[in-house]
């Protein structure tokens, strides 16, 4: 609903979770995409520097739905991922 919407913004607005990413244990991959405005790729690299054992990937030419406009890239990289 919109009103869910909202109430996830104003949580994001106060919920900062960069300082505790290093507690990440597992191997982690990371996607970004070149043209994503929400999340930039300097936001996930530094989101990646911060995770141990993580990996980043960056999409090229894509924005923020880029799981929907390049879905074969993305199934891709994590099946490669995930065989690795």
């Amino acid at each position: 609903t919109p009103q869910d919407i909202i109430n996830q913004a104003e949580a994001m607005k106060t919920h900062y979770t960069l300082d505790d990413l290093h507690i990440i244990k597992n191997k982690t991959l990371l996607i970004a995409a070149s043209h994503d405005r929400q999340t930039p790729v300097s936001v996930m690299a530094e989101m990646s520097d911060r995770i141990p054992n993580s990996e980043l990937k960056v999409i090229q030419e894509a924005g923020h739905f880029m799981t929907l406009s390049r879905a074969s890239e993305i199934n891709n990289l994590i099946l490669n991922f995930l065989e690795a």
